[in-house]
């Protein structure tokens, strides 16, 4: 679990939690939306544009300066009552100005400038992060830890929720408050968008969405974790790939352009796998002669769930729990509409 991993941000370790709770579920992102019910109060920032030298490019190269954009969703569990009757911001809502400020002064710590201004800030990020070690050249340094994006996104919810991504550790210093009130919340998500990180598609997004628990689990005060599910998913978007696809004559004699997205949902991994599973998605489409995109999205899916590891790891990712989606377009297929498409849903 990720939470194994948090090492606290510098000046952080009078905060450590010597006894965390039990970690939330990690379950599918639709069964975190039927815990957390229909939203009722919801405020959202979208695409908030910075930059980090964390992760892996579009080339598999770890902690190069790439863009990151950075969405979020507070979904409150009581009403705007007051504040919209008062017109003002208070405790029933979030200044999304200040979440802008929270979620950017996390990627602070792993911007270009940050991470090259002194060794000694360098070694700090990589505190933060706690990342392993780079091969010589594709780091800021020799010996200094790559972040990885799981890293990134962990710091950043911390600053929201005080807490690690699943909820069963305390992770801020004793002397700062989260930003987020967990007592308030019906539920959260956080994206982390990479628009560069792909060679063939429209970048790979790192999301999870959590469901709190009631106000009334919580009041007490008693030490708890506040998260009732968590779900964490895996995305590349838009993979463009030329495919020999399709029932009608004409289609069996060249290859046309396939548009697909792939989610790796209940995604449990924290290494940076994306360049590795985009590769395998091409190379599947690349040797497919499906004449159904039905057909060829269960492969796709269940390729990936028997067939795929991670690193030297012999376990296949249908061990895993992994549920992998896979939506298919044809944007050539139809003369008069933008495009056919298939999703399919593959469990583990």
């Amino acid at each position: 679990m990720l939470s194994s991993l948090w090492k606290s941000p510098p000046g952080a370790t009078s905060g450590a939690d010597p006894a965390p709770d039990p970690a939330a579920p990690l379950v599918s992102t639709w069964q975190v939306g039927a815990d957390a019910g229909e939203p009722q109060a919801v405020v959202r920032v979208r695409n908030l544009q910075s930059v980090m030298a964390a992760g892996r490019d579009a080339w598999g190269r770890a902690a190069k300066p790439q863009p990151v954009l950075l969405s979020s969703e507070v979904s409150f569990a009581a009403a705007f009552d007051t504040a919209s009757a008062h017109d003002a911001v208070n405790a029933e809502t979030a200044h999304y100005g200040n979440l802008s400020k929270t979620l950017l002064s996390g990627i602070e710590l792993f911007s270009p400038s940050s991470s090259s201004s002194s060794s000694q800030s360098g070694k700090n990020r990589a505190e933060a992060a706690g990342g392993k070690n780079v091969k010589d050249g594709e780091g800021k340094g020799e010996g200094i830890a790559a972040p990885r994006t799981a890293d990134v996104f962990e710091i950043l919810w911390v600053k929201m929720t005080g807490r690690v991504v699943d909820g069963s550790k305390v992770a801020l210093p004793l002397d700062q408050i989260p930003f987020l009130d967990a007592t308030r919340l019906r539920s959260l998500s956080l994206t982390l968008h990479l628009p560069k990180a792909s060679l063939l598609g429209a970048g790979v997004s790192l999301s999870t969405t959590a469901c709190f628990r009631d106000a009334a689990d919580l009041a007490a005060g008693e030490k708890k974790n506040p998260l009732r599910s968590y779900a964490r998913s895996l995305r590349l978007h838009g993979l463009h790939v030329p495919t020999l696809i399709g029932v009608n004559p004409n289609e069996r004699t060249a290859k046309q352009m396939v548009v697909v997205d792939v989610e790796i949902d209940r995604f449990d991994a924290y290494e940076d796998i994306h360049t590795e599973l985009e590769g395998a998605v091409v190379k599947i489409l690349e040797l497919s002669s499906f004449e159904t995109l039905e057909a060829l999205g269960t492969h796709i899916a269940n390729k990936i769930l028997d067939e795929f590891r991670i690193g030297d790891s012999p376990q296949p990712m249908r061990e895993r729990g992994w549920q992998v989606r896979v939506c298919l377009e044809k944007p050539i297929a139809v003369p008069f509409a933008e495009c056919p498409s298939v999703e399919v849903r593959v469990n583990s």
